[in-house]
């Protein structure tokens, strides 16, 4: 009777382990994930515009698989960790949440600002200047080495003087040196 017990009372330790590790990993939960220091939209916004760096942000669904291959093969690249933190704030923005969101002067849920943007599909990669501007957006899902060469073109303002097709072929299409 006391083995029954023990086996229970294990299961539920078990069991509270993955339900912690769910809600502590759980995506777009503000947090420091992988080098990565996700912020709130709102106070994303006031922290480009005070350090005046891009902001990124990620519009998600929390039943969308893209959007979760997305965080676990994308965001924790190191390229892709070194360009976020160099060049943008990173901002979760969970498409179907109630949870307020302010724009310029304008509350919304962070349903109703995806909806106003007009994303439909997820994941959606929202860029906007330091002023809160909007750049482009990168709808879907994109491997870590191309979404590397994304945060480069708009993190290092090519996007200002060049194509991406252009960008592309005059910077990545040279041999790299190994001195």
């Amino acid at each position: 009777m006391k083995a029954n017990y023990r086996n229970v009372a294990g299961g539920l330790v078990l069991i509270g382990v993955f339900v912690t590790a769910f809600l502590v990993s759980r995506p777009g939960s503000p947090q420091q994930s992988d080098g990565i220091s996700w912020k709130s939209f709102d106070e994303g916004i006031a922290l480009a515009h005070s350090t005046n760096k891009k902001v990124l942000v990620d519009v998600y669904t929390d039943w969308c698989s893209w959007c979760k291959k997305m965080d676990a093969d994308v965001y924790p690249n190191a390229e892709v960790v070194k360009l976020l933190n160099e060049h943008f704030v990173a901002v979760k923005l969970n498409a179907e949440s109630s949870k307020p969101v302010t724009f310029r002067g304008t509350q919304f849920t962070e349903a109703d600002f995806a909806h106003q943007l007009g994303v439909t599909g997820y994941p959606t990669t929202l860029f906007l200047d330091s002023g809160s501007n909007p750049i482009t957006e990168l709808p879907g899902y994109s491997p870590a080495d191309q979404f590397a060469k994304v945060l480069e073109y708009i993190g290092m303002d090519h996007y200002k003087r060049t194509t991406f097709q252009e960008f592309i072929g005059k910077y990545h299409s040279q041999p790299k040196n190994d001195d």
